[in-house]
């Protein structure tokens, strides 16, 4: 965590030293919104190496001009003034050319609310009209947004994020370029799309975003989402991720496609609970031992929020409570004592009958005790 407390620290020793030093981005656009500050960047005309003379320094990004200081306990990102080069990649430029005006370096940035400038002594500096949109609330690309998306094509998706975090309205001819270059996404990793996602399904304005996705059809080329988007809309209530997601792949015949870089204990959560919410859940004790009790209270969340059934989270846990077992572990028989009675080898055949044990218990056809399970078990060997 940074502050703009601190950071003007940093920016006093700069200017001690001869050189310009300003706080940029997210973290002025907030203080004036009077919202929290957690991250403050600098922008300065002073190199990595002069930086580095003046701090306790980390190098974190020299081929961008930037350093990490670290200053009173505290972490700074600080940027020499620089201009981009050409974007070959829809991401990064090609070279970056350092510059000596502050007015070059906040014209490369993205959008106007995070082109302000602030000094040691809190003047603002305003070269691309932020504090104007600040106060119309208005989230604008600083300069031609044709370009600023050709250069990184995920700023289209940031002005979605900024939108749900913010509550402010896209400009008109941002929002007409975003949807005249949305396929341009796809140039875009994988991780960068999902983690900039995540971002934006946390903000409170959430809905206004997924309105402007579908008003230029940005959703359309966030593959699997759009049903689930378009559904979404029409709800009340904002879904939070873990349902958001699982609403949409069940929308999406249960399918999560591969663009999307989950961890395996994310995709698997999800596919399982699409998959238990599509099929006419019961609940009952089968279901409930099968898919385990969050994933039983996912799958009824997402289909609460589509209308397909009653909010049941006291009913499924109180069952819960009371199916007879958990997992095989709550056999009162165990795996040594079924090889032990039956005198084989340890084999597949020991999870087999375990597995039959187990259905008959949930089916109420067979009792959860020593002297059943073993009645079973030797008729099964015989």
């Amino acid at each position: 965590m940074s502050t703009i407390k601190t950071a003007k620290g940093v920016l006093y020793e700069l200017n001690k030293a001869g050189y310009e030093a300003f706080i940029v981005g997210g973290a002025v656009r907030d203080h004036l919104l009077n919202m929290e500050v957690n991250d403050v960047d600098i922008t300065t005309n002073a190199r990595p190496y002069q930086v580095a003379e003046i701090f306790r320094t980390v190098p974190t990004g020299l081929k961008y001009g930037t350093v990490t200081v670290l200053y009173k306990d505290e972490q700074f990102e600080v940027t020499t003034y620089r201009e981009d080069g050409t974007y070959l990649d829809g991401r990064r430029p090609e070279k970056i050319e350092y510059s000596d005006s502050v007015e070059d370096d906040v014209k490369r940035r993205d959008f106007t609310i995070n082109g302000l400038l602030m000094t040691e002594k809190s003047e603002i500096i305003d070269y691309v009209g932020g504090r104007d949109d600040l106060q119309y609330k208005m989230i604008r690309t600083i300069g031609n947004p044709e370009e600023r998306f050709n250069e990184d094509a995920l700023r289209m998706l940031r002005a979605f994020y900024f939108q749900a975090k913010l509550g402010f309205q896209i400009d008109k001819q941002t929002r007409e370029a975003i949807q005249n270059n949305r396929k341009k996404i796809h140039l875009v990793s994988d991780e960068r799309i999902l983690n900039e996602l995540l971002k934006t399904l946390s903000g409170p304005h959430l809905k206004k975003a997924f309105k402007s996705m579908v008003t230029t059809t940005f959703h359309e080329e966030l593959p699997g989402l759009k049903k689930g988007i378009e559904a979404v809309l029409e709800m009340d209530e904002m879904p939070y991720t873990d349902v958001f997601f699982t609403l949409c792949f069940a929308l999406n015949d249960g399918i999560i496609p591969s663009e999307w870089k989950f961890s395996n204990k994310h995709r698997h959560r999800y596919a399982q609970a699409a998959k238990l919410a599509n099929s006419g859940p019961k609940y009952d004790a089968y279901e409930l031992y099968t898919y385990g009790l969050e994933l039983s209270l996912l799958a009824n969340r997402v289909n609460y929020q589509l209308g397909r059934e009653k909010l049941m989270r006291g009913q499924i846990e109180e069952r819960y409570e009371k199916i007879p077992l958990q997992s095989e572990l709550d056999l009162k028989l165990r795996a040594s004592e079924m090889i032990a009675l039956t005198k084989k080898k340890a084999g597949a055949w020991v999870k087999d009958i375990q597995q039959q044990m187990i259905l008959k218990i949930l089916k109420n056809e067979l009792k959860n005790d020593k002297e059943s399970l073993t009645t079973f078990l030797m008729e099964q060997v015989k």
